[in-house]
Order: structure tokens, then C-alpha cells, then sequence
């Protein structure tokens, strides 16, 4: 899974989303400042398409970007890019990202089993935690379906850490 922050974090946590989300993409900007500010908790993305074919084909080439080390970037285009997700957004995501297209092509089919492996364990381990939409999110042993906004999530921390 891609990751940011420091793998022996003690603080750990799990975002739920899914590209297409409205609610996913407002969160992100509320995770991106957080992250800013507390470099010590580590982010674990998971790509859970819900909203569709659109939605998959994104989340696959998310999860193809972390192949060539450049989730983060790609994550972060996609969430800047139009909702529909067409493939000429999702290549101009890829672009701006610095991803290799040729190699994103190949990994798309010769990783493909891989990836679809990675897409149904995340759905079961969202559907394991009671997350019935996008986002959700984890930390610890605290399931929060839906965005929050930054002072929620400095609370939501605040009390696993505690």
C-alpha cells in the first residue's frame, strides 16, 4: 500500500477513497495540511473504487503509479482532476505526476492479477471495518466513516494516541 510518513510511526492512519468522490477530494485537502504538520503519523492510502468503471480504472492506475514509485504525485493529480476520469484525464494526471507512460501501460497488463488482487483486498478490508462508502477512515482501533474536517482529525488522533 502506499504510504506516507515514517514506517515506524506509531500513529498510523488509513484513508478509504475513491477518485470520483467529492467528499474524498475535500478530505484530501484537510489529510494534505495534516500531513504537512505532522510528519511523525504515517498515511496509508488505499484506492476503494465505489463509484463505478471510472472509478476502478483510476484506482488501477493509482495503484500502478506506487509501481514506479510515484503514488503520491499521481494521488494528488487525480484528486486535482475532473471527476469524470476519462482516460485523457487520467494520462494528463499521469503526466503531470512524471509517471512513464510506457511503463504504466505495461504494468497496467502484465501486473494486472496484482493489481485486481490489491482492489478486492482493500474493498474487504473496508467492508471487514463496516465502511459502506468513500472516505473512510482508520486510525487505530477508531473506524470513522465519511470526511472530517481538521480539527476532527487532530481530535480523532489526539484520542487513539491517548
Amino acid at each position: 500500500m502506499p504510504i506516507a510518513g515514517p514506517r515506524d510511526a506509531t500513529t498510523v492512519v488509513s484513508v478509504f477513497s475513491d477518485y470520483r468522490c467529492g467528499h474524498c477530494r475535500a478530505f484530501h485537502a484537510v489529510l494534505d495540511g495534516f500531513r504537512r504538520d505532522n510528519p511523525n503519523v504515517r498515511i496509508v492510502y488505499r484506492d476503494w473504487p465505489v463509484l463505478g468503471s471510472a472509478s476502478k480504472e483510476a484506482a488501477r492506475w493509482a495503484i500502478a503509479s506506487a509501481m514506479q514509485g510515484r503514488h503520491a504525485a499521481f494521488h494528488d493529480a487525480l484528486m486535482a482532476a475532473p471527476k469524470e476520469m476519462s482516460v485523457n484525464d487520467l494520462s494528463q494526471a499521469a503526466a503531470h505526476a512524471g509517471l512513464n507512460m510506457d511503463r504504466l501501460r505495461r504494468d497496467l497488463v502484465s501486473r494486472e492479477d496484482a493489481i485486481d488482487a490489491t482492489l478486492r483486498e482493500t474493498d474487504a478490508l473496508a467492508h471487514s471495518y463496516g465502511l459502506q462508502g468513500t472516505p473512510g477512515i482508520v486510525i487505530g482501533k477508531l473506524v470513522i466513516p465519511g470526511a472530517i474536517d481538521r480539527a476532527m482529525l487532530d481530535r480523532a488522533v489526539a484520542t487513539v494516541r491517548n
